[in-house]
């Protein structure tokens, strides 16, 4: 019995091996991430009721993957990706009315990316799961933008307590960004591959800037923000079975012997 199901694992590891020497396979990917902005200009001071938040943002990639052995790959990617800035302030609450706990404003901009990536692939364990480590560059192209948005609280409806204005923009061009990767992966035994990853972003110069205007408590407050890209998100990725070519058919087939009878 356990030669038996040695013999299979040995034949699993070998189908898997010759799977894996410079084949090409496509997948798609979907993931999320919560996107930060950095305060860079205006007051330094602000009020307790403000927060700069994470921006939640999402991305959708077409992807192309190149295994080179049982170790080394290469993945390049085309989708879309979104970034931006999100802004909000406490207000008093009821408990039997949680939804009114926050209000804000947020401006959400949309890049294409171009994810290209190295990865080195540890070994398969029994159940043909295993670890990877990857990093390269996200070079990115987007058009600018501006966006406007603005939240009032009435006091009782009769008079305007607070205001928050938002303009944001973002440059027109390419950009890029650096990346890697800790992914878990497992490969299916028709060759298919599901594949699960942490990624952590980090920009390379500034995508877009914002400025927020807010009156708390009778005082104006001006601030400026810039976001370069970076966030810590997560990706799943399904690969479809290697891409094989079928050896095309000869054009010229073997004479057949002719006989011939002697009368």
């Amino acid at each position: 019995m356990k030669k038996l199901v040695l013999l299979s694992a040995l034949a699993l590891s070998l189908s898997v091996s010759a799977q894996e020497n410079h084949t090409w396979r496509w997948g798609v990917q979907w993931g999320h991430q919560s996107n930060k902005s950095q305060w860079s200009g205006g007051m330094d001071n602000a009020h307790a009721r403000f927060h700069e938040n994470k921006n939640p943002d999402g991305a959708f990639d077409l992807m192309f993957r190149y295994d080179h052995d049982m170790h080394w790959m290469a993945t390049l990617g085309m989708g879309i990706n979104t970034y931006g800035f999100n802004f909000g302030v406490a207000n008093n609450y009821q408990f039997s009315n949680m939804q009114n706990r926050w209000s804000g404003a947020n401006a959400t901009f949309t890049e294409f990316e171009t994810p290209i990536l190295i990865h080195y692939k540890f070994n398969l364990n029994c159940k043909n799961s295993r670890w990877v480590l990857g990093g390269g560059f996200v070079p990115t192209i987007t058009s600018s933008k501006n966006i406007s948005d603005t939240y009032v609280q009435n006091n009782d409806g009769v008079k305007v307590a607070s205001t928050l204005n938002l303009t944001a923009e973002n440059g027109n061009g390419g950009s890029t960004m650096v990346r890697f990767v800790i992914a878990r992966e497992h490969v299916f035994k028709k060759g298919s591959m599901l594949h699960a990853s942490w990624i952590f972003n980090v920009g390379l110069n500034d995508k877009a800037k914002a400025t927020v205007n807010y009156t708390l408590d009778n005082t104006v407050y001006n601030h400026e923000f810039t976001n370069k890209g970076n966030f810590v998100g997560f990706r799943l990725a399904y690969f479809f079975k290697p891409i094989t070519h079928k050896p095309s058919q000869s054009k010229y087939t073997k004479a057949q012997p002719t006989t011939t009878s002697v009368n």
